[in-house]
Order: structure tokens, then C-alpha cells, then sequence
């Protein structure tokens, strides 16, 4: 468990394959400053369009388990045949710097996640009906075989759903960016993440009186 101050608290959004966490996190950098993305690493091979050390550290499998073996890895999961990890470096970088850390893996993850840092939140995106997951799995070019082991992750990830923090429905797009923006803004907000600040105002109505 790392228990150093920070100003702000890592955030955590998982959804079943297709659910939409990339596209999320990227309307989320673009909204507000305060978002930043904790790159993780995979093994799998990179899709059209992704950069390595921006969208994922693409290493090899030798290189995940040697990160591994050195305890360099916040959560690791192998999924679908490949390893994706988080390094403990990228967070705690990300949170000195003043900023909230976005992760976008799956729900073992997300349980790893909370026993290093208990005050991260966690946050479910749920596809409006099964219908809109298929077809964002095949727009995506998912193979007929690999959607249907896909769905079939998904049905056992949407039961522990009630495990998380919050659960937003993503189907229009920028409304659930917003959606998940304010609930980043709302736990900002609890009292028990400003407890410095209210010890110093009372500290100014204790000194004001003494005099």
C-alpha cells in the first residue's frame, strides 16, 4: 500500500471488450488538463494507428515476466492470449505531478489497483444493450470467432460490476466523457479527501480568537 500524500487519486475504468474505455479516456485527456493517461504495457501486437509509449508499451513476453519478476507491475492480467500490466512507475509519476492517473483495464485490475492505492476510483462503462457490443466489436474488425470469446469474457466481468465504485451507461458517447469527468470532480470534492484543509481553517479561527 502506498501511502503518500497526493493532491488527486488514480482512476480506474473498466469495460468488457468494445465497452469503449479507450475512447473514454481519450475524450477525458481532452476535456480537462487535470487527466492524464497512465501507459500501460501488452504484449499483444499493435493495431493500426497506436504508438508505442503512448497508447500501450508494447514489449515482448520475456520482457512483460521479467517486470513482473521485479515486482515493477501495479496489476498484471493475461487476457485473451496476451499480458497487459501497469507499471507502479507510470502511476505514482503521474500522481506527483499533480494529476489524475486514468487506467483502462479489466476487473482484476481493477481489485489490484485498490489495494496499493485504497483511494482510487473505480469506474464500470457499461454498453447500452448486447447489441450495441457486437457491433462495436465488429466495426472494430474483431474476427466472428474472437467476438464470441469476447462476449463470453464479458459475461464474467459484468458480474462483478457491483464491485465498483460507479457504473455509467456509455452510449452517447460525450455525455458519458462528462458523466465520468464529474464523478472525478465529486470525489475532489469529500470531505475526507480535504481534511488539511479544514484542520488549517481551524487553526486561522483558533489563532484569530487568541488574539
Amino acid at each position: 500500500m502506498i501511502r503518500r500524500k497526493y493532491k488527486y487519486f488514480p482512476m480506474v475504468i473498466s469495460a468488457p471488450s468494445g465497452g469503449g474505455k479507450t475512447v473514454v479516456r481519450s475524450g477525458l485527456l481532452k476535456l480537462d488538463k487535470r487527466f492524464a493517461f497512465s501507459v500501460t504495457c501488452t504484449t499483444r501486437p499493435k493495431r493500426p494507428g497506436e504508438i508505442d509509449g503512448k497508447d500501450y508499451y508494447f514489449v515482448t513476453v520475456e520482457q512483460f515476466k521479467r517486470m513482473l519478476r521485479e515486482g515493477l507491475l501495479l496489476e498484471w492480467a493475461k487476457v485473451h492470449g496476451n499480458y497487459y500490466g501497469t507499471p507502479v512507475k507510470s502511476v505514482v509519476e503521474v500522481l506527483g505531478k499533480g494529476r489524475i492517473p486514468v487506467m483502462t483495464i479489466d476487473v482484476k485490475g481493477a481489485r489490484a489497483v485498490k489495494k496499493i492505492f485504497p483511494e482510487a476510483i473505480t469506474v464500470f462503462l457499461l454498453p447500452p444493450d448486447l447489441k450495441t457490443l457486437v457491433q462495436r466489436l465488429e466495426r472494430r474488425g474483431e474476427a466472428p470467432e474472437n467476438v464470441a470469446v469476447r462476449l463470453e469474457t464479458a459475461r464474467s466481468e459484468i458480474k462483478v460490476a457491483s464491485r465498483f465504485d460507479y457504473l455509467v451507461i456509455n452510449d452517447k458517447l460525450r455525455e458519458t466523457i462528462r458523466e465520468v469527468a464529474a464523478i472525478a470532480e465529486l470525489e475532489t470534492r469529500k470531505t475526507g479527501r480535504n481534511l488539511d484543509k479544514v484542520k488549517a481553517f481551524g487553526n486561522q479561527l483558533l489563532k484569530r480568537k487568541s488574539l
